[in-house]
């Protein structure tokens, strides 16, 4: 039997971050040990409750939950992706509320622990702003050795990025901290990045989201719901029907499954002082860093096989 990868998410709980919820907790490949919560699409203490609730959509409340961090390391936070994902952040959908409660420990904390009681099995999967895994980092900085991978959903090496942030080349995550994101990519933990050079391709159409609705389970269904409001954001950006971006789930998927893409090694820091590109995930593709490499970056991806298991998974969750 093949060996199941444990996972921490790390989650700013928008809809694609409950995209990922829900792929993670019925995927066979994976065991997810806990889900930690950050700011970023919203508010912590909506992303926190998000979760919770995103859980219990798919009977799986029994996962520990823990609250982090509510704003980057040196700023304040200014402003969320209500555009993107709903003032809610799922999609102006309402779910009940949840009858389970977050842990009392801080996330970072919750990440420690986890790393510390589990040398070289834990895989870390932060998709929102690096806040909680800096943090856990400078609070112990032997976990970077001791995590056996960090899987970061973020940034861009080769495509321009995407409207909706106020700089080319920098996603929304990095933004939010880029002074946790410059920890986190320096730590010397094996680190892959699955930026918007994969995660621009695996987009789901309409007709994909038609399907998951008809065939689907009712956490399915519920979740296409929520979906609406994020495809919207994109084919209104876009111009035309692009689908909806499948960032958070793709990196899910490559910490169970790193066949889906080809990884570059690069040689790599994040630009903390420019004007225009202070966020920034700053990669040497010259080639000219061999040994010195600190981070595999996702540079193609199989869509279709992606796409497939992500619908196949996403039918029958609860079922």
């Amino acid at each position: 039997m093949t060996e199941k990868r444990r996972i921490i998410l790390d989650v700013d709980t928008g809809v694609d971050d409950a995209m990922a919820i829900l792929y993670a907790i019925n995927r066979p490949g994976l065991t997810l040990e806990a889900c930690t919560t950050v700011f970023g699409n919203t508010e912590i203490e909506n992303a926190t409750r998000n979760t919770l609730q995103i859980l219990e959509l798919g009977g799986r409340a029994d996962i520990p939950v823990a609250a982090g961090a509510a704003r980057s390391l040196l700023h304040p936070f200014i402003k969320t992706a209500g555009h993107v994902h709903g003032d809610n952040g799922l999609g102006e959908i309402t779910l009940p509320p949840p009858r389970s409660k977050p842990l009392e420990e801080h996330a970072s904390d919750l990440i420690i622990r986890l790393a510390r009681e589990n040398p070289g099995e834990i895989t870390l999967v932060p998709v929102g702003p690096l806040t909680n895994v800096a943090l856990a980092i400078a609070k112990d900085r032997a976990i970077a050795g001791l995590l056996r991978e960090i899987v970061v959903m973020g940034s861009t090496v080769f495509h321009p990025g995407i409207g909706g942030t106020p700089r080319p080349m920098v996603d929304a995550n990095f933004l939010n901290d880029p002074e946790a994101a410059h920890i986190v990519i320096n730590s010397g933990a094996r680190i892959t990045l699955v930026g918007m050079d994969v995660t621009m391709r695996t987009m789901l159409t309409a007709d994909r989201i038609a399907q998951i609705t008809a065939e689907g389970g009712p956490a399915g269904r519920k979740l296409m719901e929520i979906t609406k409001f994020y495809l919207d954001f994109y084919n209104e950006s876009a111009g035309y029907e692009i689908g909806a971006g499948m960032h958070d789930p793709l990196a899910v998927a490559i910490a169970e499954d790193p066949s889906l893409v080809t990884k570059t090694p690069m040689l790599a820091t994040v630009e903390l002082n420019g004007e225009w590109t202070r966020g920034q995930f700053i990669a040497d593709r010259r080639r000219q860093a061999e040994g010195r490499e600190n981070v595999d970056v996702c540079t193609d991806v199989q869509v279709d096989r992606f796409i497939d298991r992500f619908v196949e998974t996403i039918k029958t969750v609860g079922l």
